[in-house]
């Protein structure tokens, strides 16, 4: 069971969250992975019946009176966009990496644990899930196995969500908002301005007028620590315009113009406020403007602030252990699939092996080899030595 071998092949499915094209033969080929390390596999589908949906949940019980714990990724990715010195679904080493979509965001993390139980013989019950759908809100992933399979999900002690960075114990992460901004004009002929009216020169006034709440968003500041190197010592809002697109022709006046937005709320602030605090600055500074626009939320999610407590710090040790160095908690900048067990009142942390130059959700993305080999020896550590903590 070698890590870059497993990696290699699930970064040639081509798992694009917008698309779910590879969605079945992925998931099948994770679970013909875990089968071969000896856990019980089901996967059920989260979709609609029009595109399957399907996610992994996975079991391998020691014994009925050990601790449970969950590990927790997902195998979708975003799309890969334009950059890519490679092909993005091919995994190539070059200077101590791996590249390719998804090697960091979030496949390795199912390479690891496979890696990792190779062979070994854990002390504690290991559930595992692998889910589709965590880039665009996780309804149909996660989401989906915590309305409709709750009871396979009772009886865990800790949910570890292997779905962040190597340099902090993440205990929340940041609530997600992407949204939508459509403005209206009239079309017209370019040679004829003066009949016509540019949805491209008012969603450009809009877009700058929505800067302000960059500000707005980075004044606020989380209860908890933002990772090492962070601008701030604690979390804090983000908003940020990401997408515009408008025209057909440069000599073609468009009367439509659409731009798309990431807003990152407070890991302890509920998004239903979150929402309500954008919608009352959009609409004042519409009617400020004079511009038709309106807003929708395309996707979301809650964050969540994990409290600290007894089994958090036995996780911690453990993964310090792994590793020989002190890692701090402290709160995701990013976000993920953490709220839908943290809202079961399931203890949850994250830790994985984004590291913070991977290029996660950009071109040449990649993770390091001997990256790899350090989260396989903290996977083996925490499921194989978990009696060990706190002696």
């Amino acid at each position: 069971m070698n890590a870059e071998k497993i990696l290699s092949n699930l970064v040639a499915f081509r798992t694009e969250s917008s698309e779910a094209m590879d969605y079945p033969e992925c998931a099948e080929y994770i679970a013909h992975i875990l089968r071969k390390i000896d856990f019980d596999v089901e996967i059920v589908d989260g979709g609609d019946g029009k595109t399957a949906k399907p996610n992994i949940l996975a079991q391998k019980i020691t014994s009925r009176k050990n601790e449970t714990i969950l590990y927790a990724a997902h195998f979708d990715v975003v799309p890969p966009g334009d950059g890519w010195q490679t092909n993005p679904w091919e995994t190539v080493k070059r200077d101590g990496k791996i590249f390719g979509r998804g090697c960091s965001d979030d496949k390795a993390a199912i390479a690891i644990l496979a890696q990792a139980l190779h062979e070994q013989k854990p002390t504690v019950n290991i559930k595992a899930l692998f889910t589709c759908d965590e880039e665009i809100g996780g309804a149909d992933g996660l989401g989906f196995v915590t309305r409709e399979r709750k009871e396979w999900l009772h009886d865990i002690d800790l949910a570890w969500i292997a779905d962040a960075g190597t340099d902090m114990i993440g205990i929340g992460a940041s609530g997600v908002l992407g949204g939508s901004i459509i403005v209206h004009g009239k079309d017209g002929h370019a040679g004829y301005p003066h009949r016509a009216d540019n949805a491209v020169h008012k969603l450009i006034e809009l877009a700058s007028a929505l800067r302000k709440y960059e500000a707005i968003s980075e004044a606020k500041r989380s209860r908890a620590s933002a990772p090492p190197e962070s601008p701030h010592s604690n979390v804090w809002g983000r908003f940020n315009i990401t997408i515009l697109s408008a025209g057909t022709k440069t000599n073609v006046i468009p009367e439509q113009a659409e731009a798309g937005f990431d807003l990152r709320f407070l890991p302890e602030e509920n998004k239903e406020d979150a929402i309500a605090e954008f919608d009352r600055f959009f609409k004042r500074t519409v009617e400020i403007l004079d511009i038709d626009a309106q807003y929708s939320i395309v996707y979301g999610h809650e964050g969540y602030l994990q409290p600290m407590s007894p089994t958090i710090e036995r996780f911690g040790d453990r993964v310090m252990d792994a590793l020989g160095k002190k890692i701090p908690y402290g709160a995701e900048l990013g976000g993920n699939d953490g709220p839908f067990l943290f809202d079961m009142e399931i203890p949850t942390i994250c830790f994985a092996p984004i590291e913070s130059d991977s290029r996660f959700h950009m071109a040449n993305e990649f993770i390091r080899i001997d990256t790899l080999d350090k989260m396989s020896a903290v996977v083996c550590e925490v499921f194989c030595n978990w009696e060990k903590i706190g002696e």
